[in-house]
């Protein structure tokens, strides 16, 4: 296996177990964050019947109190119009300065036939402003109470673009009138007051603080006011995302769902908010279509993040170390495989007194190897064994030395006696006559006949393959009191 390719390998694996790391971990927290978030949607579910129900209660209490002022009385029964909004404004001044909590967006006095007769901080009132055109009221619970001793508290939702508002309505009683016998309440109603709040996307920001969760008023499938933000007002984008999903049945009552807007995740369920009265409603009295919808957004853990980025880093820095290593590994065993490959290539290119260096921990052994194995094919000393000169280099004995080939060897006279010349007597000539020129030209060398003979034909082999010949013999040359070893091609 290659070296890249194994690289390839290290690399593939560890980018795997950190993919794998990451996504297990990454799947790990988005389940977690889901349980998070059904949690959150499960208190809130626990706790927006209580809040609607105290709501609930607070308003129609305080359409109670406001019913019971006698000043209103005054005002209904007056025919004086100026002295009739004195008696309202008295009135209404009178509760607002007892009352604790959140001032009604609308406190409205009502006469008995259904029409307006004042509203707090509202000057001129329109006596028919909650009237349609058959003349009925617009306010349900509005027309029951005109008709009979109950106390109302419910929503109201005023149609078109205007929200859903939270309502008390209760009946004003005419303490003084003479009493209808066939009236089963044995009470005069005169009139009625309605107590109303507005359900904002401000007051929805509010209860999002008090539940925990997003919410959502809904009139039927219409989305009138959210806790959805974006800067400083409501997020009108994603409230028309949840009525476009309402619109088309993907979230039902009592129902948990997970839905997408704004690009976020969220857990929903949609409630029905509650209405209440003192006595039961007429089998007629329209449906409740109030509701709300609880949303808890999915919101990744803290941790998570820092988790999923610290996984990263590690599978990244084991990465880059991995292939750091593998790089330092591989030039430090390359520099140590190319010098042993360099003294190969010159053994075999015929220099058989080369030896093998110490290159490196990991080689020394080869290195070393190689030299014994040398030294044992040549009969010279091994290593530990050898002698040295003045300069530490070790002294190599029985050199044999052979003179360049040429690309054209000139034509040898004596040709066909070298080639019919036997081996063995070839080669115990060669030495003979070699030892002799070396002695005679007083350059006497200790090289044993193994050791002459190896170098022999290590440098036949190599000029047969440079000549493309049958074989090379060689003949012993003597010139300027240098003795060397001159090739003869054999092509026949």
């Amino acid at each position: 296996m290659s070296r890249t390719v194994i690289a390839a390998v290290v690399a593939v694996v560890i980018a795997a177990l950190t993919a794998i790391a990451y996504f297990v971990t990454s799947a790990s927290f988005d389940q977690a964050a889901k349980a998070e978030a059904s949690d959150r949607l499960n208190s809130a579910h626990g706790l927006i019947g209580k809040l609607s129900q105290l709501g609930g209660i607070d308003v129609a209490n305080k359409a109670e109190r406001l019913a019971a002022t006698p000043e209103f009385v005054t005002a209904i029964k007056t025919d004086s119009e100026s002295e009739r909004q004195n008696q309202a404004r008295i009135g209404f001044q009178r509760f607002l300065a007892k009352s604790e909590g959140t001032k009604p967006d609308i406190i409205g006095l009502v006469h008995a036939n259904g029409n307006l007769l004042a509203m707090n901080e509202v000057q001129g009132v329109v006596a028919k402003q909650w009237k349609n055109d058959k003349g009925e009221s617009i306010i349900p619970a509005l027309g029951v109470v005109l008709g009979r001793k109950v106390i109302i508290s419910e929503y109201w939702d005023q149609g078109g673009e205007k929200g859903l508002m939270r309502i008390g309505v209760a009946p004003i009683i005419d303490p003084d009138a003479p009493v209808n016998p066939k009236d089963p309440d044995g009470v005069s109603i005169i009139g009625a007051i309605v107590v109303a709040y507005a359900q904002t996307a401000k007051e929805s920001q509010l209860d999002k603080l008090a539940l925990g969760a997003d919410i959502a008023y809904t009139s039927g499938k219409r989305v009138t006011a959210t806790s959805f933000t974006k800067g400083s007002g409501e997020d009108t984008a994603r409230a028309k995302e949840l009525q476009d999903l309402l619109a088309a049945g993907a979230l039902g009552a009592g129902e948990k769902k997970w839905i997408e807007l704004g690009g976020d995740s969220y857990v929903a369920t949609v409630e029905q908010m509650p209405r209440s009265a003192t006595k039961e409603l007429p089998k007629d009295y329209p449906a409740n279509t109030a509701g709300a919808v609880l949303l808890a957004q999915v919101t990744p853990l803290a941790a998570g993040g820092n988790v999923k980025l610290f996984i990263l880093l590690v599978g990244g820095g084991a990465l880059a170390i991995a292939m750091l290593g593998l790089y330092l590994s591989h030039r430090r065993l390359i520099a140590q495989i190319d010098q042993v490959e360099l003294g190969v290539a010159d053994i075999i290119s015929g220099n058989l007194d080369r030896t093998f260096r110490p290159v490196g921990a990991e080689l020394d052994g080869l290195s070393n190897g190689l030299n014994v194995m040398l030294a044992r094919l040549l009969g010279r000393p091994e290593p530990g064994e050898e002698e040295f000169d003045d300069e530490g280099n070790p002294v190599v004995a029985g050199r044999v030395d052979f003179e360049e080939a040429e690309d054209k060897p000139a034509v040898d006279p004596d040709i066909a006696a070298l080639a019919q010349e036997s081996e063995p007597d070839y080669y115990k000539r060669v030495y003979t006559e070699y030892v002799a020129a070396r002695k005679a030209s007083g350059t006497p060398d200790e090289v044993s006949f193994e050791s002459f003979i190896a170098k022999l034909k290590v440098n036949e082999g190599k000029l047969k393959a440079q000549y493309n010949c049958r074989a090379v013999r060689f003949r012993v040359v003597t010139k300027d009191g240098k003795v060397t070893l001159k090739p003869v091609p054999i092509f026949a």
